[in-house]
């Protein structure tokens, strides 16, 4: 750990000097800090974090945690609060550097080795304008999952979402009684909210508004309130409205999941032991008893084996847990005997995977410069120096600074839960240079040089709406492609499928622009960038045709991917996990994370992974409680899927 943050320090110093004496461009800034990430890839390579191995492989654990994400390093620090118990957490990616903690670099994460960089299969519905008709699947790899990589922002979701899990056979998952695990985790720095209930203010998760706020980000939020939007805390009472983002966020830096809940305990608790680099590649199932025993895993190609004497819990997120179980003989029976795979429980794993669509598209040309958060035609040395007192543009987490919440017409959602989230960026798919959004998205080459690159070149200031549909009728699926754990499993995220969903984001598109015409954003005289998608050109722009067709071009994931490994009770044939997340028909195995989310939900998956993973170790606590004080291990619910087709 000493060797890697000299080093990063002197490659700091080295951006110090670059910028103070030759001056930088923003672009050139960026590309030198896309640089200086693969320096970071180098480092955490070669010079590993030994604080955090980071102690020697044991064999044999209480419980064995899979996922270093969210639910997983929350797991980690609650379970081993039990001296008497000793914990395991493996991930199979490195740990985090300085440079990934900027939040304004968001957009090059993804292009990062901090990804697993899914990409979703050809789909005929929508990703028109990705390469190869293929939209990505960010994901994050390392210490910390996707709260490396994510663009920070912290929203639980309306009551009604989780009213709905109860409903749905759930016990113990209405909003009254998550709630608390939400207040548990959070350790809130809110400005204006300091009195309010709705936050937590003694967890581990600092949640804060950015440090930094463009005058362009306070016109939207005042446009939006001039067209009848109210300022809401999108957190509290209501979630229609409008608001600058909350953000996981600490003093203006990244705080990720790992950085809260398990580096401040780690050297403190001899019973937990953290292991990067180190990919499960297979639970270990007894096959005559069904009981789950341990995993097998690789660390830096050595084979291993990890035994659990209470439980193996997964909490790898929607893809990789699914396919984890998938690999385990735990899915659908037709499907695991493709692959000849013995089946230890016929389950629909990744039958109910569903993902909220955004439309990135919609991008507004201002009639001046000087509002976006990096104009200066030389990177200021002060920007620098504003981050590292916890100021300045660089807290902004990928240019994102506002959201609003609303309910189309057209909503079917209980009254008072969105359907919509227009997002408020400033800047456009070029403000980075085209080196990050562009490539991480996999935007085609023709489109983005025919409709974004002549935007390089002009001075005028741009701002984005990205429209996030949350609750949408498509659903897809995602299923193995080999026996190879190495190989990226077969996901179909299935957007648009159902034609009402465009409709809806239609709406949310027509809403981002009346915002535009508010009084107080009239004063930038912001219009819709004029220049049509190539393959959408048949259309005026004024057309809601033309809209239709960009919706299905230029959307890709909100990064929501939820319910591969669907939470319900015995009886329920979608579901795969028990309400206390204990998989069905499989003794000692959980799951634990956002794959288990059975409905849509209008939030910010991150939000909800910290709070499974909070309510997840009591219902452990609680159950071993018990099952310690017989000796006995808590009984398993039986197997509640019983169709044997595969889609």
């Amino acid at each position: 750990m000493v060797g890697e943050l000299n080093i990063m320090r002197h490659l700091w110093i080295a951006v110090l000097l670059v910028a103070a004496f030759g001056g930088l461009t923003v672009n050139g800034f960026f590309l030198l800090l896309k640089t200086l990430a693969h320096a970071g890839r180098y480092i955490n390579e070669h010079y590993p974090d030994e604080g955090a191995s980071y102690r020697q492989q044991v064999a044999e654990y209480d419980f064995v945690i899979v996922g270093a994400g969210a639910a997983g390093c929350v797991l980690a620090n609650r379970l081993s609060e039990n001296p008497q118990w000793t914990v395991l957490l493996l991930e199979a990616g490195p740990g985090e550097n300085d440079l990934q903690n900027i939040p304004l670099l968001t957009t090059f994460l993804q292009n990062s080795h901090y990804n697993w960089a899914d990409i979703a299969e050809a789909q005929n519905t929508s990703c028109y304008g990705m390469i190869d008709q293929r939209c990505s699947l960010p994901h994050g790899k390392g210490l910390g999952g996707s709260t490396l990589i994510d663009y920070m922002l912290y929203g639980r979701g309306n009551p009604s979402d989780y009213d709905r899990w109860a409903a749905q056979g759930n016990p113990g998952w209405s909003h009254a009684e998550v709630l608390p695990y939400f207040l548990k985790s959070e350790r809130a720095a809110l400005r204006g909210l300091e009195n309010s209930t709705y936050h937590g203010r003694d967890g581990e998760l600092h949640v804060e508004f950015p440090p930094f706020r463009t005058n362009l980000a306070r016109t939207f939020v005042n446009g939006a309130r001039e067209v009848g939007h109210r300022k809401i805390d999108y957190n509290g009472k209501s979630q229609l409205g409008v608001s600058y983002v909350q953000t996981t966020g600490m003093r203006g830096m990244r705080q990720t999941a790992y950085r809260a809940f398990v580096e401040p305990v780690l050297h403190q608790r001899s019973n937990l032991h953290v292991q990067p680099y180190s990919q499960v590649l297979k639970l270990l199932i007894h096959p005559d008893t069904q009981t789950a025993y341990g995993v097998s895993y690789t660390n830096r190609f050595r084979n291993y084996e990890a035994r659990a004497r209470k439980e193996v819990i997964v909490t790898a997120g929607n893809i990789n847990s699914a396919q984890l179980l998938l690999l385990s003989g735990v899915g659908p029976r037709e499907h695991l005997a493709n692959f000849n795979l013995p089946l230890v429980s016929n389950l629909p794993v990744g039958q109910s995977f569903v993902d909220s669509p955004v439309f990135n598209g919609l991008t507004f040309v201002l009639n001046e410069t000087g509002q976006a958060l990096l104009t200066d035609s030389r990177f200021q040395l002060r920007s620098l120096g504003d981050y590292f007192r916890g100021e300045g543009p660089l807290t902004v987490p990928g240019g994102v600074e506002a959201i609003s919440f609303l309910r189309t017409p057209s909503a079917t959602t209980e009254p008072g839960v969105p359907n919509i989230a227009i997002v408020f960026s400033t800047g456009s798919l070029v403000s980075d240079g085209g080196l990050g959004l562009r490539k991480g998205k996999r935007i085609k080459t023709a489109i983005y040089d025919k409709v974004y690159r002549p935007l390089e070149n002009l001075r005028n200031d741009q701002w984005t709406a990205s429209v996030v549909l949350l609750h949408p009728d498509s659903r897809g699926h995602m299923k193995l492609r080999s026996v190879n754990p190495y190989s990226a499993a077969k996901i179909y995220p299935g957007y648009f499928a159902a034609d009402r969903d465009v409709e809806t984001m239609l709406e949310g598109i027509k809403e981002a622009v009346r915002i535009s015409k508010s009084p107080a954003m009239r004063r930038y005289d912001a219009r819709v960038l004029g220049i049509p998608l190539p393959n959408c050109e048949q259309w005026d722009q004024r057309e809601d045709d033309y809209w239709r067709c960009a919706i299905r071009t230029l959307s890709s994931t909100a990064y929501q991917q939820m319910g591969s490994c669907r939470m319900g009770p015995a009886g329920d044939p979608l579901a795969v996990v028990a309400p206390d997340l204990r998989v069905h028909g499989v003794q000692g195995l959980r799951v634990a994370d956002v794959s288990v989310v059975p409905t849509t939900i209008s939030a910010q998956s991150a939000a909800i992974d910290y709070m499974i993973g909070e309510r997840a170790a009591d219902i452990i606590k609680e159950q071993w409680r018990q099952g310690d004080d017989t000796n006995s291990t808590p009984e398993a619910p039986t197997a509640a899927y019983s169709s044997s087709s595969t889609k």
